[in-house]
């Protein structure tokens, strides 16, 4: 694949991820538990954003949850398994950014948002 074919398929992906993020956060606006909501939404962020390396000598990207789901199908267990690995550190990354901002709020005495 060419290097600009690369980066437009990219592009692409990326603009159709945050409009999937967009439909998803207005699925999830009435949703009555504010932690529940915020854990799905950091959820569908972390599966449609977290790229993961598909060539080992390479600078290939490809999103986690694509590249591990094709790989398990493919019986590669072990490049699923860095890939499971890979979303789920982010998911913990994230969560742990959430909890950071929830208890800042609650020291500087902010209101929820």
């Amino acid at each position: 694949m060419e290097s600009l074919n690369y980066v437009w398929a990219w592009c692409f992906y990326l603009l159709s991820a945050v409009g999937l993020i967009i439909v998803f956060w207005r699925m999830t606006r009435n949703m009555t538990w504010r932690r529940t909501r915020r854990a799905l939404r950091s959820l569908a962020a972390v599966l449609l954003l977290t790229p993961i390396s598909v060539v080992d000598q390479g600078s290939w990207l490809a999103p986690a949850f694509l590249a591990g789901g094709y790989d398990w199908i493919l019986g590669d267990t072990e490049s699923a398994a860095r890939a499971g690995m890979y979303l789920l550190s982010a998911y913990a990354l994230l969560v742990a950014v959430i909890l950071l901002e929830s208890v800042l709020r609650r020291i500087l005495g902010l209101g929820r948002a």
